[in-house]
């Protein structure tokens, strides 16, 4: 939103192709600016450049087959000033917009409760922005007033300036915005308890930083416990079963406390059907999906000691891409950690089986229609037919099986041996029944914020604190809801449940990263967890053998972008972050 002093007839003719100052001193100036934040954020979240800086390079995933130029995020090799220009100019733009709302609001004539609500939402999206600066880059320019002209001179300003910032805004925050979703900010937008998160986040992550504060690992671990004390107040919980928090129906349930929103209305988004990519376009259920139609009935004689090999011009695909099982990318494929490290237990905890994809029922045959199909052909024994709708095409058990046991499957069986960029399990998180084609974009809304968040927030922070006895008490609250299996007796539940505590002395750092992966894998964080914590380039090198030829250690930053150092003509120059 900026100034067009000089366009005096345009707007006189044509008020609404430019927005003035004057116009944030009315409420639909201030919904408008504050609705238009909001609206950027799905320029980042959801799309695949974007995404892959949260999960690439970590010790979660390697890069898939088709991770093309974007392995850059995997090897750690070619990032430079310009890759991040995007989401870097994004932020401030929203930051100026979110400063004049917060400049003329007062002026608007509202009720008190009506400003209050739009100086809340200015005020928590404000911090939300510098939040993902500051961990992302370090220090930045600290803006707080807002610009109606271009300048050529900025100055990154101290860290512990822009954690005040932060700190000050979601206090606020919390004492403007409403307990619950209230109109017109509808969905999944700022609420108390959404800046309660971010304000105890923000006192974790300082506490870590070179900033930190004495009280920060004990005002993260108050505010967290108390929201989770408070949940029933603000209308939050977890679901009682785990993979209930990824189901389409509960995309803006009582676990879900920020979504950014996609639409296929374009009044209200920016949908193109089959679009592969770009600004705005949620790509994310087919990041992690590998290409399951270049398997072939003849792909392997499904004995252990045969590798998988994928379809060369030979052989009947024993699939065909729909919108069941998505549009495959194969950009990231998980690391042996996710397997033997993240869950190795599977009998109780349900996790592994509610995150991954592991069969593939067979929908095809050699003249594409649906009735009953392929032979499948083992080499030495014949193994029957496959059927349309009906038989398991592909199954990945998720452990090692004898030969006996693929001599009896109609399909073929890839067990962990014969993963490889090529073949992996499917992350299904994020799949998306309602899209139009298996090549659309998906419309569901990305969680930005699950509640789930808060308790290990809450444990991370004991630990710092070096409470143990807490951490391993919130730790176990999330432990025991992964053990809930609908198909299981309650009693079962209940002695899993229990089976699943940790006492306090396991309570480790190292633990608590196989704990978020465990929650949360590929829900793109990842980067950002390990930096916080002091932990990027040690997992890295434990568990990531393709990244850690390349990463450095000034890695734990990223470069500021190129273009905002070349527009500083007036003044010191902006120095970019070591190592770039």
């Amino acid at each position: 939103m900026t100034g067009a002093t000089s366009c005096k007839k345009l707007l006189t003719e044509n008020p609404q192709s430019s927005i003035v100052p004057s116009f944030l001193s009315t409420q639909g100036g201030l919904e408008g600016g504050i609705a238009g934040v909001y609206n950027d954020f799905r320029s980042n979240y959801g799309t695949e450049g974007f995404e892959l800086t949260q999960y690439g390079g970590t010790d979660e995933n390697f890069a898939g087959v088709s991770a093309q130029n974007n392995g850059i995020f995997s090897t750690y090799n070619g990032i430079n000033g310009g890759t991040f220009s995007g989401a870097w100019n994004t932020w401030y733009q929203d930051i100026n917009t979110l400063n004049g709302i917060l400049k003329f609001g007062p002026t608007a004539g509202l009720p008190a409760s009506t400003l209050n609500l739009y100086l809340g939402q200015a005020k928590f999206l404000r911090a939300y922005c510098y939040y993902y600066l500051v961990t992302t880059y370090g220090a930045v320019p600290l803006h707080t007033t807002f610009n109606t002209q271009a300048s050529s001179s900025d100055t990154r300003a101290p860290i512990a300036d822009i954690y005040n910032l932060i700190v000050q805004d979601l206090n606020d925050a919390i004492t403007e915005l409403p307990p619950t979703v209230t109109a017109p900010f509808l969905g999944k937008t700022a609420t108390q308890a959404t800046a309660q998160f971010m304000l105890a986040k923000a006192y974790l992550t300082r506490g870590w930083s070179s900033v930190s504060q004495a009280n920060d690992f004990a005002q993260a671990a108050t505010i967290a416990s108390t929201l989770i004390s408070n949940k029933s107040t603000y209308g939050i919980d977890l679901w009682q079963d785990y993979g209930d928090a990824f189901k389409i129906a509960n995309d803006y349930g009582k676990e879900v406390l920020l979504v950014s929103d996609h639409d296929n209305n374009t009044t209200y988004g920016e949908y193109i059907p089959g679009a592969s990519g770009g600004v705005a376009q949620n790509v994310l259920p087919n990041l992690f999906r590998w290409n399951y139609v270049t398997l072939t009935s003849a792909a392997s004689d499904n004995e252990a000691t045969i590798p998988v090999v994928l379809n060369t011009g030979g052989g009947v695909s024993m699939m065909f891409r729909d919108v069941a099982d998505g549009r495959p990318y194969s950009r990231a494929m998980p690391t042996p950690y996710v397997f033997n490290q993240v869950f190795p237990e599977r009998a109780m905890d349900t996790r592994y089986n509610k995150t991954f994809q592991t069969a593939w029922i067979a929908n095809t045959t050699p003249t594409g229609s649906s009735n009953t199909v392929i032979g499948s052909q083992s080499v030495t024994t014949p193994r029957g037919t496959l059927i349309c709708g009906v038989d398991t095409a592909i199954w990945m058990p998720g452990n090692e099986v004898t030969d006996a046991q693929r001599a009896t499957f109609k399909g073929v069986i890839i067990t962990p041996s014969q993963y490889g960029p090529n073949i992996f399990p499917t992350t299904k998180k994020f799949d998306d029944p309602t899209r139009s084609g298996p090549n659309d974009p998906s419309t569901r809304p990305r969680c930005l914020i699950r509640f789930a968040e808060a308790y290990f927030v809450a444990a991370e922070a004991y630990f710092k604190s070096g409470d143990l006895t807490n951490a391993a008490k919130y730790l176990n609250f999330i432990r025991e809801r992964a053990a809930y299996d609908p198909a299981k007796s309650p009693g079962q539940n209940t002695a899993d449940a229990l089976a699943m505590d940790i006492t306090p002395g396991q309570v480790t750092l190292d633990f608590i990263l196989d704990e978020y992966s465990r929650e949360f894998y590929n829900e793109p964080r990842r980067w950002n967890d390990l930096v916080r914590t002091q932990s990027l380039l040690r997992r890295v090198a434990m568990y990531n053998p393709q990244a850690n030829q390349y990463i450095q250690p000034f890695d734990v930053l990223r470069p500021i972008p190129q273009d905002e150092i070349n527009a500083i003509l007036t003044g010191p120059a902006m120095a970019q972050n070591p190592g770039y």
